[in-house]
């Protein structure tokens, strides 16, 4: 499962296409026949026929509201119509879902299939709860129209365990109308550069807040770019798979004072509370001056009121080692290994469906519609974003520099990441806390708690 350096590589090449093309655009035109239209069956016969040769099945789903829209509803019924003996039992999970999903496996409640993230499918292959898909790939006629690369990911022993969605580099996003507000110049590079950009941008009076990190949840997902900042890691991988913990690592305890130099300076959204989606959408209103950023979130931000000319897209700012550093994020879809083999054979016919090339395709050509499109990397060989649409031509370099420095998410962050969570809340909830001893404290317990499970799983025979 280690893939990391042919990840990278991946996206390089990838990235620096997607610099080539930024500008060029692309065009499309629909081609016509002189031949007679073939006739065609009756589609309402065809349906009928369709559902008499299969057996009903419930397809159960974990649905958000985050990119609910008239194309999506419409989505759903094609693929309903194209698939009469499947219905829905879809489940509102707000959120990120796929970190709920092991432990409703568990508990007998989880989807038959999900949408879940890279940084999961390590946790998910080593416990069994996601279904070798290699049977539905070997009969679906696009699986070669995947980059190798992304599906040997999510390869263990000859199995194939996700069809990868899309690939989301993390960057670094800040308002350039606060910026120019302020009178700041130019972008941060730095960590001090952003501080001190952070406290002129700042402006409680008017619920603007200069910097804004994750402080209720999730935390160690945007700390853990600070580390590799500030030269270091939260874990090590050893040869044989196993893991140690390094959370009191002289760069952990580094990111942990920049954090609360940021408390201190009070540039920190008031609110602690703020969950993942709240801070998200008080970027697009305007109340953040500047925050770790996915480039998939530039839809969500204009479809929240952002102007995309106020969106300023730069590399993760440097911290003491010198160096910028981020994570190549992702999410692929995956089977649940405990539903019955109807249900998965649906979970299939579903996830071909919406990976397909013309659901893709139909997919981003709605997000350009809307006037947004996020410089993501699709993991096929057949497309590429900018087939739909331009990138703003300052971004083509950040995109290319993201091959440099990114990197998959520290190892084992599934399993340990929640201890890491623990102290990032205690530190930025408690301006007397003590980095050491509360990174000390959260290690102490992942070794007591979580370790040697990890290693026994992960270990290499």
């Amino acid at each position: 499962m280690k893939k990391s350096k042919r990840l990278i590589a991946l996206l390089t090449s990838a990235m620096l296409a997607m610099s080539m093309l930024a500008g060029c655009g692309a065009s499309s035109s629909a081609s016509t026949s002189e031949s007679e239209p073939e006739s065609k069956p009756d589609a309402s016969s065809a349906s009928s026929e369709a559902k008499e040769e299969h057996e009903p099945v419930e397809l159960t789903l974990w649905v958000s509201s985050r990119n609910a829209d008239e194309f999506s509803e419409n989505q759903k019924k094609q693929f309903l119509d194209e698939h009469p003996w499947i219905t829905f039992n879809e489940v509102v999970k707000e959120g990120d879902p796929g970190n709920e999903f092991y432990s409703a496996v568990a508990a007998g409640t989880a989807p038959d299939c999900i949408q879940g993230s890279f940084t999961m499918m390590n946790k998910y292959i080593s416990a069994g709860i996601v279904a070798p898909l290699n049977e539905y790939l070997d009969a679906w006629d696009e699986t070669a129209s995947y980059d190798k690369g992304y599906l040997d990911m999510f390869t263990k022993d000859g199995k194939v365990y996700g069809v990868p969605n899309q690939v989301m580099p993390m960057l670094f996003a800040y308002n350039k109308a606060l910026f120019k507000e302020a009178g700041v110049e130019k972008a941060p590079a730095t960590w001090d550069e952003a501080l001190e950009a952070a406290k002129k941008i700042n402006a409680p009076d008017k619920n603007i807040a200069g910097y804004a990190t994750l402080s209720a949840e999730w935390t160690e997902w945007f700390f853990q770019y600070y580390v590799w900042q500030a030269g270091g890691d939260l874990t090590k991988e050893n040869e044989d798979g196993t893991a140690e913990l390094t959370f009191t690592d002289p760069a952990v305890l580094e990111a942990a004072r920049y954090y609360q130099n940021l408390s201190a300076e009070k540039v920190l959204p008031s609110d602690r509370t703020l969950k993942f989606n709240e801070l998200l959408d008080n970027f697009a209103q305007g109340k953040i001056g500047m925050m770790p950023f996915a480039v998939d979130w530039v839809v969500d931000v204009v479809n929240n009121g952002m102007d995309l000319d106020d969106l300023g897209l730069i590399l993760p700012p440097a911290g003491p080692s010198g160096k910028s550093a981020t994570a190549i994020a992702g999410d692929c879809w995956v089977i649940n290994a405990k539903s019955d083999k109807a249900k998965q054979d649906a979970a299939w016919e579903y996830i071909s469906f919406m990976t397909g090339k013309e659901q893709r395709s139909a997919f981003y050509d709605n997000l350009v519609s809307k006037g947004a499109v996020a410089p993501v990397t699709i993991p096929r060989t057949d497309m590429s974003i900018t087939d739909f649409a331009e990138l703003p031509e300052e971004w083509a370099p950040i995109l290319a520099g993201v091959g440099e420095i990114g990197r998959m998410e520290f190892y084992g962050k599934a399993d340990f990441g929640p201890y890491v969570d623990r102290a990032v809340q205690a530190i930025l909830t408690d301006p007397n806390a003590d980095p050491l001893k509360e990174f000390g404290d959260a290690q102490a317990l992942a070794e007591k708690e979580a370790l040697e499970g990890f290693n026994k799983a992960n270990k290499k025979a």
